[in-house]
């Protein structure tokens, strides 16, 4: 047995988001009005954009650490311009976010707890989403198990012998699984070493182009029409939008020797199976939606494409073994009950509250089809075409980043000088004080009427000094007084008053004019 590789690629169908543990934190994104984006930032850089007073503001919300302060840090980033990813919002998304931002204190806690934005699994490097491989091979593990399953023996009087010698129904699901893969006779050390799936390597599926994301409610509908909503809250999910594209590689290697796994595996009965399995889950579940007014799916017509299904809210039924379901069913205060389907669906929608089923969509649903060489080669393209855009965006981000620098380096450069002049005038008005208080009341005449803004009673009250004054000293402040008065048009006889004259023939007395 030789081993066996198909390169392959994702269609999303309808939309998807795998869990990654993680949440977009308040402090990480914005939402502003009309616009029908949320902006996630790197909070960081934020804050070392803000000026000294908004970080101020915004460190002092953040350091507070109750749950009252992240309304405070909402209502601080709101409508305020910022840079980062874009992600595109629901309808009801804005009206959300708006009634959260005018909560009272008293009821922060409780509505935040239901304002969570859980993300979508991405790549690190360009923030992109991505499907793990674990997911997908999870999927193919499925499948095939429900074909080993349909074409076994019925199992159910085993199952139901561990259930009376008191195994719990997660060691049901794990026995019967070892059943179907022939792992049951095999040593607990030797478990995964013999599990057949051990061979068949699936890698993580990589985005190409543009592979865009929304933030989705995700509310809970019950299959048969009812007077009564489901139990289940909605909650808030990013997912990978219909039509993105990844592609990945599927592997089945050839076993070292014969017995090296319980059973043989082949690439071909394993696709067999999900096109098998999803494509009756395809149907019972397009049943269940038109049942209710949700619209279908399409399915991709004949040919090497599949449907399969991945990531959360797949469905019950998506994710189990027919044959052999037991899914729990909650009854409210009465319990809960085990069945063979679930009794209600999740769905991706633009409101919290939809008036109509109409425009909900099931989660989930991707074509996995063979990559030809045609169809590889047009993804690269596609692929080499966006990281081209991307490289020439990010070059484009670094140079209005690097203007910033330069503006807030010239910003702080005219900072510091406007510091140095200020301290160097202190310095010299403090001088120039010391000067003064050291002169005497000779000095600080002559120089108070060199100065251009000397006010006229000043100029009258040092003319009254001068009979005090030394024969030189009178002369040097008489001059003064008359370059003053010249200047200013009070010397000749005529433009001056009978007060004046006297002064002006008093100085010309002393300068023997």
């Amino acid at each position: 047995m030789k081993k066996e590789i198909m390169k392959c690629f994702l269609r999303i169908v309808s939309p998807v988001h795998i869990g990654c543990d993680e949440v977009y934190e308040p402090t990480g994104f914005a939402v502003n009005e009309n616009d029908g984006y949320l902006t996630v930032f790197d909070p960081l850089e934020f804050i070392a954009g803000l000026n000294p007073a908004d970080r101020e503001q915004f460190s002092a919300i953040c350091k507070k650490g109750d749950i009252g302060s992240i309304l405070d840090v909402y209502k601080f980033l709101r409508n305020r311009p910022v840079e980062g990813r874009p992600v595109q919002i629901c309808t009801d998304f804005q009206k959300h976010y708006d009634q959260v931002l005018s909560l009272p204190r008293q009821r922060v806690k409780q509505e935040l707890n239901k304002f969570t934005v859980y993300r979508t699994a991405y790549c690190s490097r360009d923030e992109r989403p991505y499907i793990p491989g674990s997911t997908v091979k999870g999927a193919l593990r499925t499948a095939y198990l429900n074909m080993l399953s349909d074409n076994g023996p019925d199992y159910t009087p085993y199952l139901q012998g561990l259930r009376r010698g008191g195994g719990g129904r997660d060691d049901k699901h794990k026995k019967l699984e070892q059943k179907l893969l022939s792992l049951d006779k095999v040593p607990q050390k030797e478990m995964i070493s013999k599990d057949p799936f051990r061979l068949v390597k699936v890698s993580d599926f990589m985005p190409v182009g543009d592979a865009t994301s929304k933030i989705y409610y995700v509310v809970n509908k019950k299959k048969k029409p009812s007077d009564k909503d489901a139990r289940g809250p909605y909650q808030i999910l990013e997912v990978i939008l219909p039509e993105c594209l990844f592609t990945g590689e599927i592997r089945v290697d050839a076993p070292q020797r014969e017995d090296a796994v319980t059973l043989p595996i082949k690439l071909k009965n394993i696709m067999e199976s999900v096109g098998l399995f999803y494509g009756n889950e395809k149907n019972r579940e397009d049943h269940d939606l038109t049942n209710i007014g949700v619209p279908v799916i399409p399915s991709p017509g004949k040919g090497s494409q599949h449907m399969i299904r991945i990531g959360r809210h797949s469905g019950a039924e998506s994710v189990t073994i027919k044959r052999y379901r037991d899914i729990k069913i909650m009854l409210g205060k009465k319990g809960n009950t085990f069945q063979d389907h679930a009794t209600t669906l999740w769905l991706a929608s633009e409101f919290r509250s939809p008036k109509s089923n109409g425009s909900l969509s099931p989660f989930g649903w991707t074509e996995l089809a063979v990559l030809t060489s045609d169809m590889e080669t047009q993804l690269r393209d596609k692929e080499e075409a966006f990281q081209e855009s991307r490289l020439l965006l990010m070059a484009e981000v670094k140079k209005k980043e690097a203007e910033k620098q330069r503006e807030k380096e010239e910003k702080e450069r005219l900072r510091i000088e406007e510091e140095k002049r200020l301290h160097e005038k202190k310095l010299a008005e403090e001088e120039e004080k010391r000067r003064l208080e050291s002169m005497t009341v000779e000095e600080r005449n002559l120089y108070d009427l060199k100065q251009p803004g000397i006010a006229e009673n000043r100029v009258v009250e040092i003319y009254n000094t001068l009979d005090d004054l030394t024969q030189e000293n009178k002369k040097e402040l008489a001059q003064m007084l008359k370059d003053y008065w010249q200047q200013r048009g009070k010397w000749a006889k005529k433009n001056c008053s009978k007060k004046q004259w006297l002064k002006v023939q008093k100085i010309q007395g002393i300068l023997g004019e």
